[in-house]
């Protein structure tokens, strides 16, 4: 959690608090594309925080600009994934099984539904709280190639993506002019770590 609030209080800084900003500056470039990348790796919290805060404060646009940067790093760090399982594939599923809310149970159950359609179960990920790490760390045993996996981050990742910048952008466009961007952003952050301390404690790894 100290690690959470510090990412999004270093951000209220580096943002500088500018709601009618149209376009993502590199450091949000680079921020959305590696925090995909890590997400996609072993990082355990997800893309869409950065994606929603840039839609929020710069609006749809910036929003829709680093939800294809996330889903771009997903794909580097899910083809990262899937080459370290290639070659070391008990230490990459044992280190995928150290994440939080990632358990043995649920690596199996993804490999149990990868078998029978390896697009479709890494699609429907999110409804059952499957990190896509966990599906990039099984493509190599389920005779999936590395181009396809890589090219599957898109179809996999994107349209949460694309829905959470759609999502905060409107919520922005609505509050912006009426509280405190200050406020927004303290709703924002503490509507976050609510998220996660409760996804934590129902999901234990």
């Amino acid at each position: 959690m100290t690690f959470f609030i510090s990412v999004m209080a270093g951000s209220c800084h580096k943002i500088g608090m500018a709601p009618n900003a149209g376009k993502v500056t590199n450091v949000w470039s680079w921020a959305a594309l590696l925090w995909g990348a890590a997400e996609g790796f072993l990082f355990f919290i997800v893309p869409d925080v950065i994606i929603g805060l840039v839609a929020l404060r710069k609006g749809l646009r910036a929003g829709l600009i680093a939800a294809l940067l996330a889903a771009t790093g997903a794909a580097l760090g899910g083809g990262a994934m899937y080459l370290w399982a290639q070659a070391r594939p008990v230490q990459a599923r044992a280190a995928v099984a150290a994440v939080p809310a990632v358990s043995d149970a649920m690596i199996a159950r993804a490999e149990r539904e990868m078998a029978s359609g390896w697009l479709g179960a890494a699609i429907k990920g999110p409804l059952t709280s499957t990190p896509y790490k966990v599906y990039a760390a099984l493509a190599p045993a389920q005779g999936i190639s590395l181009p396809a996996w890589v090219a599957a981050a898109w179809p996999v990742r994107l349209p949460r993506f694309l829905l959470a910048a759609v999502a905060m952008a409107l919520i922005g466009s609505l509050v912006r002019g009426r509280i405190m961007p200050r406020i927004g952003l303290g709703v924002f952050t503490l509507g976050w770590v609510m998220f996660y301390g409760w996804f934590w404690l129902s999901h234990p790894g």
